[in-house]
Protein backbone atom coordinates (compact mmCIF):
# COMPACT_ATOMS: atom_id res chain seq x y z
CA UNK A 1 0.00 0.00 0.00
CA UNK A 2 1.48 3.18 -0.86
CA UNK A 3 0.76 6.51 0.57
CA UNK A 4 0.87 10.06 -0.42
CA UNK A 5 0.78 13.25 1.22
CA UNK A 6 -1.49 15.55 -0.96
CA UNK A 7 -2.27 19.09 -0.30
CA UNK A 8 -6.33 19.70 -1.40
CA UNK A 9 -7.94 22.63 -3.05
CA UNK A 10 -10.52 23.80 -0.66
CA UNK A 11 -13.90 23.85 -2.27
CA UNK A 12 -16.40 26.34 -1.31
CA UNK A 13 -18.94 24.53 1.14
CA UNK A 14 -22.75 25.82 1.35
CA UNK A 15 -24.02 24.95 5.06
CA UNK A 16 -27.40 23.17 5.04
CA UNK A 17 -28.81 24.02 8.57
CA UNK A 18 -26.95 21.93 11.40
CA UNK A 19 -24.96 19.40 9.06
CA UNK A 20 -23.10 20.63 5.94
CA UNK A 21 -23.70 18.39 2.41
CA UNK A 22 -22.75 18.01 -1.02
CA UNK A 23 -26.41 19.99 -2.05
CA UNK A 24 -25.98 22.25 -4.86
CA UNK A 25 -28.51 25.12 -5.25
CA UNK A 26 -31.30 24.64 -7.95
CA UNK A 27 -31.97 27.13 -10.54
CA UNK A 28 -35.77 27.62 -10.83
CA UNK A 29 -37.71 29.66 -13.43
CA UNK A 30 -41.45 29.89 -12.77
CA UNK A 31 -42.28 26.20 -12.69
CA UNK A 32 -41.83 23.46 -9.72
CA UNK A 33 -39.04 21.34 -10.63
CA UNK A 34 -38.94 17.45 -9.15
CA UNK A 35 -36.41 16.96 -6.65
CA UNK A 36 -33.79 14.06 -7.91
CA UNK A 37 -33.87 10.77 -6.00
CA UNK A 38 -30.79 12.41 -4.22
CA UNK A 39 -32.42 15.50 -3.47
CA UNK A 40 -34.90 13.56 -1.70
CA UNK A 41 -32.75 12.09 0.37
CA UNK A 42 -30.80 15.19 1.88
CA UNK A 43 -34.50 16.24 2.50
CA UNK A 44 -35.52 13.16 4.89
CA UNK A 45 -31.89 13.68 6.33
CA UNK A 46 -32.50 15.02 10.33
CA UNK A 47 -30.49 17.87 11.06
CA UNK A 48 -29.71 18.44 15.14
CA UNK A 49 -28.71 21.83 16.58
CA UNK A 50 -25.88 21.13 18.72
CA UNK A 51 -22.96 22.92 20.42
CA UNK A 52 -19.47 21.44 19.23
CA UNK A 53 -15.86 23.18 18.65
CA UNK A 54 -14.54 23.85 15.42
CA UNK A 55 -11.43 22.34 15.92
CA UNK A 56 -11.23 18.55 15.27
CA UNK A 57 -8.19 18.41 17.97
CA UNK A 58 -10.85 18.73 21.21
CA UNK A 59 -12.32 15.63 20.03
CA UNK A 60 -15.83 16.31 19.86
CA UNK A 61 -18.73 14.48 18.37
CA UNK A 62 -22.13 14.67 18.24
CA UNK A 63 -25.22 11.14 18.20
CA UNK A 64 -28.54 12.91 17.43
CA UNK A 65 -28.76 15.51 19.93
CA UNK A 66 -26.04 14.28 22.47
CA UNK A 67 -22.34 15.72 22.65
CA UNK A 68 -19.91 13.40 23.79
CA UNK A 69 -15.95 14.14 24.14
CA UNK A 70 -13.00 12.10 24.11
CA UNK A 71 -11.99 10.94 26.44
CA UNK A 72 -15.19 10.08 28.56
CA UNK A 73 -15.74 8.82 32.17
CA UNK A 74 -18.26 5.92 31.19
CA UNK A 75 -20.41 7.01 33.89
CA UNK A 76 -21.12 9.77 31.58
CA UNK A 77 -22.07 7.13 29.30
CA UNK A 78 -24.34 5.15 31.51
CA UNK A 79 -26.03 7.95 32.23
CA UNK A 80 -27.53 8.02 28.35
CA UNK A 81 -28.40 4.19 28.14
CA UNK A 82 -24.98 2.57 26.99
CA UNK A 83 -24.38 -0.56 28.70
CA UNK A 84 -21.01 -2.86 28.47
CA UNK A 85 -20.91 -6.36 28.88
CA UNK A 86 -21.43 -7.25 32.61
CA UNK A 87 -18.54 -10.21 31.86
CA UNK A 88 -16.71 -7.52 30.12
CA UNK A 89 -16.86 -5.03 32.19
CA UNK A 90 -15.51 -6.63 35.38
CA UNK A 91 -11.96 -7.09 33.34
CA UNK A 92 -9.08 -5.22 34.57
CA UNK A 93 -6.87 -2.59 32.55
CA UNK A 94 -3.92 -1.90 33.46
CA UNK A 95 -2.59 1.48 34.96
CA UNK A 96 -1.80 4.01 31.75
CA UNK A 97 -2.95 1.07 28.99
CA UNK A 98 -5.80 0.85 26.57
CA UNK A 99 -7.40 -1.70 25.00
CA UNK A 100 -9.27 -1.98 21.86
CA UNK A 101 -12.27 -3.83 19.59
CA UNK A 102 -14.62 -3.57 22.86
CA UNK A 103 -18.96 -2.56 22.22
CA UNK A 104 -21.17 -0.53 24.07
CA UNK A 105 -25.00 -1.11 23.38
CA UNK A 106 -27.92 1.06 24.04
CA UNK A 107 -30.80 -1.01 22.71
CA UNK A 108 -30.63 -2.06 19.03
CA UNK A 109 -27.62 0.46 18.92
CA UNK A 110 -23.65 -0.75 19.13
CA UNK A 111 -20.80 1.23 19.19
CA UNK A 112 -17.36 -0.17 18.82
CA UNK A 113 -15.13 1.40 21.11
CA UNK A 114 -11.50 1.36 22.99
CA UNK A 115 -11.46 1.73 26.86
CA UNK A 116 -8.12 3.63 28.44
CA UNK A 117 -7.01 3.64 32.24
CA UNK A 118 -5.39 6.76 33.02
CA UNK A 119 -5.10 6.17 36.57
CA UNK A 120 -1.87 5.41 38.49
CA UNK A 121 -3.51 2.08 39.35
CA UNK A 122 -5.34 -1.19 37.80
CA UNK A 123 -8.99 -0.48 36.72
CA UNK A 124 -12.11 -2.36 35.53
CA UNK A 125 -13.47 -1.65 32.17
CA UNK A 126 -16.48 -0.29 33.55
CA UNK A 127 -14.69 1.94 35.70
CA UNK A 128 -12.65 3.45 33.25
CA UNK A 129 -12.28 5.86 30.10
CA UNK A 130 -13.46 5.35 26.99
CA UNK A 131 -10.55 6.45 24.80
CA UNK A 132 -11.58 5.33 20.86
CA UNK A 133 -14.76 5.27 18.78
CA UNK A 134 -15.52 4.27 15.68
CA UNK A 135 -18.82 6.24 13.87
CA UNK A 136 -20.53 4.77 10.82
CA UNK A 137 -22.81 6.02 8.97
CA UNK A 138 -26.45 4.06 7.61
CA UNK A 139 -29.48 5.71 6.12
CA UNK A 140 -32.14 6.51 8.25
CA UNK A 141 -29.88 5.45 11.54
CA UNK A 142 -28.19 7.89 13.81
CA UNK A 143 -27.02 11.39 12.85
CA UNK A 144 -23.57 11.83 13.30
CA UNK A 145 -22.08 15.33 13.39
CA UNK A 146 -18.51 16.13 13.87
CA UNK A 147 -16.67 19.86 14.89
CA UNK A 148 -17.50 22.27 11.93
CA UNK A 149 -21.01 20.49 11.17
CA UNK A 150 -19.60 18.11 9.68
CA UNK A 151 -22.19 15.22 9.19
CA UNK A 152 -21.30 11.21 8.21
CA UNK A 153 -23.72 10.67 5.25
CA UNK A 154 -23.27 14.10 3.51
CA UNK A 155 -19.66 15.55 4.21
CA UNK A 156 -17.46 15.31 1.31
CA UNK A 157 -13.82 14.71 1.01
CA UNK A 158 -13.38 18.56 0.99
CA UNK A 159 -15.11 20.03 3.40
CA UNK A 160 -13.20 17.70 5.86
CA UNK A 161 -9.66 19.33 4.60
CA UNK A 162 -11.39 22.73 4.01
CA UNK A 163 -12.78 22.36 7.92
CA UNK A 164 -9.62 20.70 9.48
CA UNK A 165 -6.60 22.17 6.98
CA UNK A 166 -4.29 19.47 5.21
CA UNK A 167 -4.51 16.10 6.86
CA UNK A 168 -1.66 14.09 7.95
CA UNK A 169 -1.50 11.46 5.33
CA UNK A 170 -4.02 10.28 2.77
CA UNK A 171 -3.93 7.12 0.59
CA UNK A 172 -6.55 5.19 -1.67
CA UNK A 173 -7.30 1.57 -1.24
CA UNK A 174 -10.01 -0.24 -2.57
CA UNK A 175 -12.69 1.47 -2.84
CA UNK A 176 -12.10 3.87 -0.51
CA UNK A 177 -10.27 7.29 0.27
CA UNK A 178 -8.21 7.42 4.08
CA UNK A 179 -7.38 10.65 5.21
CA UNK A 180 -5.78 11.04 9.01
CA UNK A 181 -4.94 13.51 11.27
CA UNK A 182 -2.49 13.14 14.22
CA UNK A 183 -2.49 15.58 17.07
CA UNK A 184 0.78 13.36 18.74
CA UNK A 185 0.70 9.97 20.01
CA UNK A 186 -2.87 8.51 20.65
CA UNK A 187 -4.29 11.26 19.27
CA UNK A 188 -5.57 10.61 16.14
CA UNK A 189 -8.50 10.86 13.56
CA UNK A 190 -9.02 8.73 10.56
CA UNK A 191 -12.12 9.30 8.29
CA UNK A 192 -13.02 7.06 5.60
CA UNK A 193 -14.68 7.99 2.11
CA UNK A 194 -16.42 6.55 -1.06
CA UNK A 195 -13.82 7.05 -3.52
CA UNK A 196 -16.85 7.15 -6.18
CA UNK A 197 -18.76 10.36 -4.85
CA UNK A 198 -16.29 11.27 -2.12
CA UNK A 199 -18.83 11.32 0.57
CA UNK A 200 -17.37 10.37 4.16
CA UNK A 201 -19.32 7.22 5.49
CA UNK A 202 -17.02 6.37 8.58
CA UNK A 203 -14.67 8.09 11.37
CA UNK A 204 -13.05 6.57 13.86
CA UNK A 205 -11.43 8.93 16.73
CA UNK A 206 -8.93 8.06 19.09
CA UNK A 207 -7.85 9.68 22.43
CA UNK A 208 -6.50 8.36 24.86
CA UNK A 209 -4.51 10.84 26.42
CA UNK A 210 -5.22 12.29 29.83
CA UNK A 211 -7.58 15.62 29.67
CA UNK A 212 -6.03 18.13 31.33
CA UNK A 213 -7.67 20.25 33.47
CA UNK A 214 -7.24 24.69 34.24
CA UNK A 215 -7.38 24.26 37.62
CA UNK A 216 -4.19 21.80 38.44
CA UNK A 217 -1.70 23.14 40.88
CA UNK A 218 1.64 23.37 38.43
CA UNK A 219 5.27 23.72 39.55
CA UNK A 220 6.63 26.41 38.06
CA UNK A 221 10.33 25.83 39.54
CA UNK A 222 13.03 23.87 37.36
CA UNK A 223 13.28 20.58 39.38
CA UNK A 224 16.11 19.53 40.92
CA UNK A 225 16.80 16.30 38.76
CA UNK A 226 16.14 18.19 35.40
CA UNK A 227 19.38 20.66 36.74
CA UNK A 228 21.60 17.63 37.76
CA UNK A 229 20.97 16.54 34.19
CA UNK A 230 24.74 15.42 32.55
CA UNK A 231 24.62 15.89 29.09
CA UNK A 232 27.48 13.14 27.59
CA UNK A 233 30.32 14.68 25.73
CA UNK A 234 31.02 11.53 23.87
CA UNK A 235 29.57 8.11 22.45
CA UNK A 236 29.88 4.83 24.25
CA UNK A 237 30.92 1.64 22.68
CA UNK A 238 27.55 0.02 24.81
CA UNK A 239 24.39 0.82 23.36
CA UNK A 240 22.57 0.00 26.33
CA UNK A 241 23.93 3.28 27.48
CA UNK A 242 21.48 4.77 25.96
CA UNK A 243 23.87 7.68 24.56
CA UNK A 244 22.37 8.50 21.34
CA UNK A 245 23.27 11.54 18.81
CA UNK A 246 20.08 13.04 17.64
CA UNK A 247 19.89 15.99 15.19
CA UNK A 248 23.61 15.97 15.87
CA UNK A 249 23.20 16.73 19.43
CA UNK A 250 24.15 14.36 22.11
CA UNK A 251 21.47 12.75 24.73
CA UNK A 252 21.48 10.30 27.42
CA UNK A 253 17.85 8.95 27.51
CA UNK A 254 15.75 9.98 29.43
CA UNK A 255 16.88 13.06 28.66
CA UNK A 256 14.35 16.52 29.56
CA UNK A 257 12.32 18.24 27.23
CA UNK A 258 14.36 21.50 28.29
CA UNK A 259 17.52 20.07 26.80
CA UNK A 260 16.00 19.73 23.13
CA UNK A 261 14.60 22.95 23.52
CA UNK A 262 17.76 24.32 24.07
CA UNK A 263 19.53 22.74 21.15
CA UNK A 264 16.21 24.30 18.48
CA UNK A 265 13.12 22.33 19.19
CA UNK A 266 9.95 23.60 20.15
CA UNK A 267 6.85 22.23 21.86
CA UNK A 268 3.99 21.45 19.53
CA UNK A 269 1.14 22.78 21.94
CA UNK A 270 -1.77 21.39 20.08
CA UNK A 271 0.33 17.57 19.76
CA UNK A 272 1.84 17.89 23.26
CA UNK A 273 0.24 17.84 27.28
CA UNK A 274 0.80 20.98 29.22
CA UNK A 275 1.86 19.57 32.64
CA UNK A 276 2.52 15.98 33.83
CA UNK A 277 1.80 14.78 37.08
CA UNK A 278 4.48 12.78 39.54
CA UNK A 279 5.56 9.60 38.78
CA UNK A 280 3.46 9.33 35.17
CA UNK A 281 3.82 9.57 31.61
CA UNK A 282 2.76 12.16 29.27
CA UNK A 283 3.04 12.95 25.59
CA UNK A 284 5.09 15.97 23.77
CA UNK A 285 5.41 16.99 19.80
CA UNK A 286 8.33 18.68 19.21
CA UNK A 287 9.29 20.51 15.74
CA UNK A 288 12.66 21.67 14.57
CA UNK A 289 12.57 22.95 10.75
CA UNK A 290 10.23 19.92 8.77
CA UNK A 291 10.76 17.47 11.00
CA UNK A 292 8.29 16.28 14.11
CA UNK A 293 8.95 14.36 16.83
CA UNK A 294 6.17 12.30 19.06
CA UNK A 295 7.71 11.26 22.52
CA UNK A 296 6.98 10.11 25.65
CA UNK A 297 7.85 11.78 28.82
CA UNK A 298 7.73 10.76 32.34
CA UNK A 299 7.76 12.61 35.68
CA UNK A 300 10.08 11.50 38.13
CA UNK A 301 9.45 14.60 40.72
CA UNK A 302 7.13 14.56 43.38
CA UNK A 303 5.04 17.82 41.89
CA UNK A 304 3.30 17.99 39.02
CA UNK A 305 5.53 20.10 36.50
CA UNK A 306 5.41 21.66 33.07
CA UNK A 307 5.76 19.23 30.02
CA UNK A 308 9.58 20.83 29.28
CA UNK A 309 10.24 19.71 32.39
CA UNK A 310 9.68 16.05 32.23
CA UNK A 311 12.24 13.82 31.12
CA UNK A 312 12.20 12.42 27.39
CA UNK A 313 12.23 8.36 27.40
CA UNK A 314 11.80 7.17 23.38
CA UNK A 315 13.46 8.77 20.33
CA UNK A 316 13.26 7.26 16.64
CA UNK A 317 14.88 7.84 13.19
CA UNK A 318 14.35 7.18 9.93
CA UNK A 319 14.70 6.73 6.12
CA UNK A 320 10.99 7.69 5.59
CA UNK A 321 8.42 9.37 8.64
CA UNK A 322 10.90 10.71 11.05
CA UNK A 323 13.96 11.87 9.15
CA UNK A 324 16.17 12.70 11.56
CA UNK A 325 20.03 12.17 11.96
CA UNK A 326 20.53 9.40 14.80
CA UNK A 327 23.14 7.42 16.05
CA UNK A 328 23.60 5.04 19.23
CA UNK A 329 26.62 2.77 20.29
CA UNK A 330 30.01 2.92 19.51
CA UNK A 331 28.60 5.69 16.31
CA UNK A 332 25.87 2.71 14.41
CA UNK A 333 24.02 5.63 11.93
CA UNK A 334 21.70 5.73 9.98
CA UNK A 335 22.57 4.35 5.72
CA UNK A 336 25.26 2.45 7.73
CA UNK A 337 26.14 -1.42 5.82
CA UNK A 338 24.79 -4.59 8.12
CA UNK A 339 28.37 -5.42 7.96
CA UNK A 340 29.85 -2.28 9.54
CA UNK A 341 27.03 -2.35 11.85
CA UNK A 342 27.75 -5.39 13.60
CA UNK A 343 31.50 -4.95 13.74
CA UNK A 344 30.19 -1.32 15.94
CA UNK A 345 28.26 -3.50 18.29
CA UNK A 346 31.09 -5.28 18.61
CA UNK A 347 30.78 -8.04 21.98
CA UNK A 348 27.10 -6.70 22.55
CA UNK A 349 24.80 -9.45 22.65
CA UNK A 350 21.33 -8.61 21.01
CA UNK A 351 18.30 -10.27 19.59
CA UNK A 352 17.24 -10.52 15.86
CA UNK A 353 14.01 -10.83 14.49
CA UNK A 354 13.12 -11.16 10.95
CA UNK A 355 10.43 -9.05 9.52
CA UNK A 356 9.18 -8.51 6.22
CA UNK A 357 11.28 -6.32 5.00
CA UNK A 358 14.08 -7.04 6.43
CA UNK A 359 15.75 -7.56 9.89
CA UNK A 360 15.47 -5.58 13.43
CA UNK A 361 18.37 -5.67 15.92
CA UNK A 362 17.52 -5.46 19.77
CA UNK A 363 19.88 -4.81 22.48
CA UNK A 364 17.34 -4.97 25.95
CA UNK A 365 18.58 -3.63 29.10
CA UNK A 366 17.19 -6.74 30.86
CA UNK A 367 15.10 -9.95 31.03
CA UNK A 368 12.17 -7.72 31.16
CA UNK A 369 12.93 -6.04 27.35
CA UNK A 370 11.03 -2.83 28.77
CA UNK A 371 14.13 -0.83 27.82
CA UNK A 372 15.95 -1.45 24.20
CA UNK A 373 17.32 0.38 21.55
CA UNK A 374 16.21 -1.78 18.51
CA UNK A 375 17.94 -0.84 14.40
CA UNK A 376 16.49 -2.23 11.61
CA UNK A 377 18.33 -2.90 8.52
CA UNK A 378 16.50 -2.88 5.29
CA UNK A 379 16.68 -6.31 3.60
CA UNK A 380 17.11 -5.37 -0.24
CA UNK A 381 19.33 -2.23 0.46
CA UNK A 382 21.27 -4.02 3.16
CA UNK A 383 21.52 -1.03 5.26
CA UNK A 384 20.37 0.18 8.86
CA UNK A 385 17.37 1.71 8.01
CA UNK A 386 15.93 2.84 11.13
CA UNK A 387 17.35 3.25 14.56
CA UNK A 388 15.08 3.55 18.17
CA UNK A 389 16.03 4.19 21.02
CA UNK A 390 13.69 3.42 24.73
CA UNK A 391 14.66 3.59 27.70
CA UNK A 392 11.81 4.59 30.61
CA UNK A 393 13.65 3.33 34.14
CA UNK A 394 11.21 3.08 37.30
CA UNK A 395 13.55 6.05 38.84
CA UNK A 396 16.58 7.96 37.44
CA UNK A 397 19.08 6.60 39.81
CA UNK A 398 18.18 2.99 38.39
CA UNK A 399 19.61 4.24 35.56
CA UNK A 400 23.08 5.61 36.92
CA UNK A 401 23.27 2.42 38.90
CA UNK A 402 22.78 -0.03 36.40
CA UNK A 403 25.85 2.50 34.58
CA UNK A 404 28.30 2.23 37.48
CA UNK A 405 27.57 -1.31 38.15
CA UNK A 406 29.71 -2.46 35.38
CA UNK A 407 33.37 -1.74 34.26
CA UNK A 408 32.14 0.29 31.55
CA UNK A 409 33.88 -0.13 27.75
CA UNK A 410 35.83 2.28 26.50
CA UNK A 411 34.12 6.01 24.42
CA UNK A 412 34.74 6.91 21.23
CA UNK A 413 34.68 11.24 20.62
CA UNK A 414 31.27 12.52 19.05
CA UNK A 415 32.85 13.17 15.17
CA UNK A 416 32.12 16.25 13.46
CA UNK A 417 28.83 16.98 12.23
CA UNK A 418 29.87 16.98 8.15
CA UNK A 419 31.01 13.34 8.90
CA UNK A 420 27.52 11.97 10.40
CA UNK A 421 25.88 10.42 7.92
CA UNK A 422 22.53 12.42 6.15
CA UNK A 423 19.20 10.38 5.24
CA UNK A 424 19.02 8.85 2.04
Amino acid sequence: MKKKWILLTAALVLALGGCQGKKEALVQDEEVVPLPEEEKKEEAFQEYEVDLSDKLSDFQFAMNEEVYTLPESMEVWKERGWEISSDRGEEYLETESFIEGESLKRGEETLTVAFVNQEGESQALKDSMTGGVTLEYREGGTVYQLPGKLCLGRATLNQVTEQYGTPTDEYEEKEDIYVTYEFGLYKKAEFVFHIEDETLYRVSLQNYRAPQGADEEVSKEEPQAVKEYERPEQFSENPRDYVVSYDHQLYRIPAPVSEFVKHGWKIQEEGSDVYVKPGRHGYVTLEKDDHTLYAVVKNYGEQTIAVKYAFLTNLSGDFDVTKVSIAVGNNITLGMSEENMKILLGGNAFESQEEEKGTSYYLYSDETKKNFVRIFVDKDLGLVREIQVSNSPESLADGKEERASGEGPNSTVLPDENKVPAEE
